[in-house]
């Protein structure tokens, strides 16, 4: 089979792999459609550490069962259209007991990352506890953008109840698009989106933001004063994770406000913490999805009948994907979301 090898930074080669067999409990999996993350092309370029040479990535994927391992017992069928929710996780541990399957400290990394394969590659055995059946009228494409959308949906739920608020979404690449989407289904009054890409901020109006705002040399608490008539607002989505965005999004609020810090790119940032104090604002981190919202995100897609798809800049074959890696750094603004498929 074919698979996409990553060797060490900026080096990435379609080589021939033995297809896999499926251990007891696993199934195995003829990937159909694979997503190209944020993650995978820092890793590409050796950034995060998270990639080790003789990896195959990717994590954001659907397939179609061809094998069942012994053991199975969820019921899962050969032809059953599945994506796949890519976080190992033990079951057992105190996290894992409360639905936490997110912050297991048992389970194996995500796929893709460290030493375990992901789904550059035309077959992948997977534990079938991890696996979602897919809605009929859900197409391979857009099952692999489920992963992506669990990650927003995770970030928007725990904001509460967004019916009649005004919503601040900072980042408007894919989570933050797909956090726009979440967003407006839930009946939010308005909501902004502020990127520095004016490309993106034409996406974000193609998919319904209110408003838009290009923060370039400009006071992000004040434009939103304008858009809102003098008020700020109850909720900010923070989809980039770095120091001068977390900053924009926590001045937008008003007081009691919340933020939820969904990009997750530098280590250490700084806020005004006097701010938090004596505005008494919320402050709540996440971090990927659990098990459990994996499922509703697909279901919540499937429900309000959002066309997700529309976010995909390109569709490639597997051979294309190491020029499409270096294209998606030279230009990020022309590559909403790459997909890898499969014949």
């Amino acid at each position: 089979m074919k698979a996409l090898i990553y060797e060490g930074p900026k080096v990435l080669t379609v080589q021939e792999r033995p297809e896999p067999s499926p251990a007891a409990g696993q199934v195995k999996l003829k990937i159909r459609a694979c997503g190209i993350c944020g993650s995978d092309t820092a890793g590409y370029l050796g950034k995060t550490g998270r990639r080790n040479p003789g990896l195959v990535m990717g994590h954001e994927f659907a397939g179609e069962i061809v094998e069942i391992g012994e053991g199975c017992k969820l019921g899962y069928q050969v032809g059953d259209r599945v994506s796949v929710q890519p976080k190992e996780f033990c079951g057992d541990c105190p996290d894992c007991e409360l639905g936490y399957t997110n912050v297991c400290g048992v389970g194996k990394p995500l796929m893709g990352c460290i030493d375990v394969d992901g789904a550059f590659e035309e077959y992948l055995c997977v534990n079938e506890k991890l696996l979602y059946k897919m809605p009929e009228n859900m197409t391979y494409l857009e099952g692999a953008l489920i992963e992506p959308f669990a990650v927003a949906y995770g970030g928007v739920c725990k904001a509460g109840d967004l019916k009649g608020k005004n919503v601040l979404v900072i980042g408007g690449g894919t989570i933050g698009a797909m956090a726009l989407c979440i967003v407006k289904t839930m009946g939010a009054k308005n909501v902004i989106v502020s990127d520095l890409s004016d490309v993106r901020l034409e996406t974000a109006k193609k998919l319904g933001a209110d408003y838009t705002i290009n923060p370039a040399g400009k006071d992000i608490k004040e434009e939103v004063k304008k858009i809102l008539g003098g008020e700020l607002c109850d909720v900010a989505l923070e989809a980039v994770g770095i120091t001068p965005t977390v900053q924009q999004a926590m001045a937008a609020l008003k007081n009691r406000g919340t933020c939820v810090w969904i990009g997750n790119n530098w280590k250490m940032i700084e806020i005004n913490m006097q701010e938090i104090v004596t505005q008494e604002l919320t402050v709540r981190g996440t971090y990927i999805y659990t098990h459990k919202e994996f499922g509703e995100a697909m279901e919540f897609i499937a429900a309000n009948d959002l066309a997700i798809n529309t976010i995909v800049s390109e569709v490639i074959p597997l051979e294309k994907a190491p020029e499409l890696f270096d294209a998606i750094i030279a230009d990020p603004n022309q590559y909403l979301k790459v997909v890898v498929t499969f014949d």
